[in-house]
């Protein structure tokens, strides 16, 4: 059994096409078809790669001779490949944290209803919106997970952007409303301490910083 044939065997086995064998070897399609007609032979980087991808020995790749493929192997997962797969989880789980913190602070949003109206729509929002941010946070981050495949300092970016942007949302309501509203009726100032106000001013920074940062240079061209 030539190089090529025992490729070929094992890559049937892992139900991988020429395609996906590729970008697993960083080579072209075109070099993994010369390798299984055996027109040409791989480096030897690239002998001990296909090597590891497919749990057999150097030996029985390059030596001739009528051996049985081996039985394919059940490796421990890649925590890389595991991060890259199932990470996005932990946005959800995120989002489902937010929507637990609305569900507990409901109570008092219906609460506030009984103030004056000002007041009482500024501190619904008041009670709302930290659950409200980490949702829209969690969802978005995960969506965007899901669609690339992996994680991306740019969507995490965007989340904290998002998050932070709405959880600044009442300080902004609340120095509007000390301006418009009488004395009397003002909702006092805003509801965060100004260690709070820094540190969302901080991660609304940081999530614009990598919001907009050029993503990383592609991966090394292909080579054959």
């Amino acid at each position: 059994m030539t190089f090529g044939e025992k490729l070929q065997k094992l890559r049937a086995r892992e139900g991988l096409s020429q395609d996906a064998l590729a970008e697993l070897l960083n080579v072209s399609r075109q070099a993994v078809s010369r390798w299984e007609r055996d027109e040409t032979m791989p480096e030897t980087e690239k002998v001990v790669r296909i090597s590891d991808c497919f749990h057999v020995t150097t030996d029985y790749l390059l030596k001739d001779g009528p051996e049985r493929v081996p039985p394919a192997s059940r490796p421990l997962p890649d925590p890389g490949e595991v991060w890259r797969k199932y990470g996005f989880l932990l946005a959800w789980a995120a989002a489902l944290w937010g929507v637990t913190i609305c569900l507990r602070m409901l109570p008092m949003a219906i609460m506030a209803w009984g103030n004056a109206w000002p007041a009482s729509v500024y501190l619904s929002i008041v009670c709302l919106l930290p659950g409200t941010s980490v949702t829209a946070a969690g969802a978005l981050l995960a969506r965007r997970w899901q669609r690339a495949g992996r994680f991306r300092r740019q969507d995490l970016g965007r989340a904290l952007t998002l998050a932070s942007g709405l959880m600044m949302v009442p300080v902004s309501l609340a120095w509007l409303l000390d301006h418009l509203l009488p004395e009397g009726e003002r909702p006092g100032g805003s509801p965060y301490s100004g260690f709070t106000v820094r540190f969302l001013l901080v991660f609304l920074t940081l999530g614009l910083l990598l919001a907009l940062l050029p993503p990383r240079k592609g991966r090394e061209k292909k080579t054959e």
